[in-house]
């Protein structure tokens, strides 16, 4: 079950608010790679984004340079127009095919609205969506109460600096098909991913936020990789999981790499930010890119500059 839970906080954390201030700076080695078409002079840099983060973060200075060189930043969706949309975002989590959360999560609602007042959590709002969206909600203020804030998101660092010097910002997909990907899961999974949620000790949820930005600041690639194929589905939920994960990973990586290779063929200089665990859930990025015949290098961070 933690496989769930990490995605749905990877997820989760696109939307969580906050602010903090007077801190010392934040030295953090994120995933970084290259891939070069040498034939058309085209290269796409790919950062392993955090949504969340702390304040006063520095990139290395390969990354400054890599997004300087580039004419285009293309990423997941952009965070910075995202607030003029969350409407239409929302909607998409709505409960539609009864009147409420209360009904479509049936006797589960009383033991689930408690696990959340507790903690904080209004419900009320929440009553009109479902459950995946209440599960998001719990990952949101458990990042909060482990410290991160999305202002400080690698997305949105990337995103500030790209507008500030005019580049060129390419969305790979929308915050809509996103939360779809949640929306789909049947009535039964929604449930149970969400009671698998609840029935895990809040400091449990907040540990696992600072080992999953420990592991993507430090580059711990093994860390990353642990928690996504940590935790087992029970064998009736199988093979929905295993849809969800194709939809959540496998099939927008390969969405990634296609828009890379075709700017590597065109000849153009691309910073590509997405989230780190799309470098590491099989198949990944750097998978269907090599598969396109490329080769791609990871930063050393050992022997870089």
């Amino acid at each position: 079950m933690r496989r769930i839970i990490a995605i749905i906080a990877a997820l989760a954390l696109i939307f969580t608010l906050g602010g903090c201030k007077n801190v010392p700076k934040n030295y953090v080695n994120p995933p970084f790679f290259t891939v070069r078409d040498e034939a058309t002079g085209g290269v796409v840099y790919m950062l392993g984004s955090m949504h969340v983060g702390l304040p006063n973060t520095v990139y290395p200075d390969e990354i400054y340079s890599a997004l300087d060189e580039c004419e285009t930043v293309a990423c997941e969706i952009d965070l910075i127009e995202l607030e003029n949309k969350r409407d239409e975002v929302n909607e998409a989590m709505k409960v539609f095919e009864c009147g409420s959360a209360a009904e479509f999560m049936g006797d589960d609602y009383a033991e689930i609205k408690r696990y959340f007042t507790e903690r904080g959590i209004k419900t009320d709002n929440l009553n009109r969506y479902v459950p995946a969206m209440w599960s998001i909600t719990l990952s949101q203020k458990s990042a909060i109460d482990a410290g991160y804030e999305t202002k400080y998101g690698t997305d949105r660092e990337i995103l500030t600096i790209a507008k500030e010097k005019g580049k060129k910002i390419f969305e790979l997909e929308t915050a809509e098909e996103q939360y779809k990907i949640n929306a789909g899961q049947s009535r039964e999974f929604q449930i149970f991913s969400l009671k698998s949620s609840v029935s895990v000790p809040y400091e449990q949820l907040i540990a696992q936020n600072k080992t999953l930005y420990l592991a993507w600041s430090t580059n711990n690639s093994f860390l990353i990789e642990t928690m996504l194929s940590g935790g087992r589905v029970p064998d009736e939920y199988a093979e929905e999981y295993a849809r969800y994960f194709a939809a959540m990973y496998a099939n927008r990586q390969k969405k990634m790499a296609e828009y890379a290779v075709k700017a590597l063929k065109n000849g153009e200089k691309v910073f590509m930010v997405v989230g780190a665990a799309h470098y590491f859930a099989a198949p990944d990025i750097l998978d269907f890119i090599e598969e396109a015949g490329y080769s791609t290098e990871a930063l050393d961070y050992e022997n870089a500059a």
